[in-house]
């Protein structure tokens, strides 16, 4: 008889944990397959009440209060599961995924933003003075797409000057574009300066860029070019490349950047291989066809940093090993530091 009752006892919780994951397959695939939120939130609740202690379950309710814009009750869903497992990783980074993208929604309602930054340059060749870079920015969301604009002041040991910018990033259906004006009355800066390019996303990941770039000090000069873009997880890749043709012969760039994100979109770790110079480097856009021809290797390692949703701060240090002449190089080194507040 009381064989018969443990064997009865056992038979009915072995039918209730089947019935709950036959639940929770039917509720994950509401979720992940048709995306009818509310129903697979129906059935998950009811897959909790036959089994409150199904840790599966209870981890899909909250990802279904993430995905139906209920942070607050994921948050407690999340929290409940770790007081019943510290450890569970699903748990954790379900709850460093929330805190994420609670912060990029705070920083998305901001949409004015202003920068500073400073940008001392080094020299390893005595004698020779340090030239010093600092710009300042103002930029604003819109529903086109952010529009930027920027002052630039340099000061070298032979000249001093400013530098106009208006910049855009208008937003298509599938990607987005930049767009780059620059003036200047100054010796030491490229008189004129234009650039473009479209960006597009692709899938898995991939984005793709073509553009064009066009500078005038004393000559025209065109560079063509694009990159290659790819998320890895919390890694992002990206490779560029520039061809200058001047005089018959056509000059090179390319750069290899690996950034690795941390908590938001605005922390992360970067390291950025380069050879040749780039229309886009602000450091060394003044003497641009100055060094078209000439040989260089640059590594740089950089951290930026979001502080109370609000402000982003950075540093890039680079190492430059130049070749000022023909057959002789010197050795560069460049500090960036960045303050951004958006309000």
């Amino acid at each position: 008889m009381l064989c018969m009752l443990f064997c009865s006892i056992s038979s009915a919780l072995h039918a209730q944990k089947v019935d709950v994951d036959d639940l929770l397959k039917e509720a994950l695939y509401e979720t992940n397959e048709t995306q009818d939120y509310q129903k697979a939130m129906t059935i998950a609740k009811s897959a909790l009440q036959m089994s409150p202690d199904y840790i599966d379950v209870r981890l899909l309710v909250g990802r279904l209060y993430k995905l139906t814009d209920k942070p607050d009750s994921a948050r407690i869903v999340f929290n409940e599961v770790l007081r019943v497992a510290p450890t569970n990783t699903d748990a954790i980074n379900y709850l460093k995924n929330l805190d994420y993208s609670e912060k990029e929604k705070k920083i998305a309602n901001l949409p004015n933003r202003v920068s500073v930054t400073y940008n001392p340059t080094f020299f390893g060749r005595s004698g020779k003075k340090s030239w010093n870079l600092m710009n300042a920015y103002y930029g604003r969301q819109t529903k086109f797409g952010t529009v930027i604009g920027r002052i630039s002041y340099a000061d070298r040991s032979y000249a001093q000057g400013f530098q106009y910018e208006l910049e855009a990033y208008p937003t298509h259906k599938n990607g987005y574009s930049f767009v780059n004006f620059a003036y200047s009355g100054a010796d030491l800066f490229q008189k004129y300066r234009a650039a473009y390019s479209y960006l597009r996303n692709l899938k898995g990941g991939w984005e793709a860029e073509a553009g064009v770039r066009y500078q005038y000090k004393t000559s025209s000069l065109f560079s063509y070019g694009g990159s290659v873009g790819k998320y890895l997880g919390n890694y992002w890749f990206n490779f560029r490349s520039y061809i200058t043709p001047d005089s018959g012969r056509v000059s090179q760039s390319y750069a290899l950047t690996g950034r690795y994100y941390l908590s938001t979109a605005d922390d992360y770790f970067t390291m950025i291989v380069s050879t040749g110079i780039s229309p886009d480097d602000r450091t060394r856009n003044f003497e641009f066809s100055e060094r078209l021809n000439t040989n260089s290797l640059r590594l740089s390692l950089g951290y930026q940093k979001l502080l109370w949703s609000r402000n982003i701060i950075g540093i890039l240090g680079t190492y430059n090993r130049e070749e000022y002449i023909k057959g002789r190089k010197e050795n560069e080194y460049d500090v960036s530091i960045n303050f951004q507040h958006r309000f």
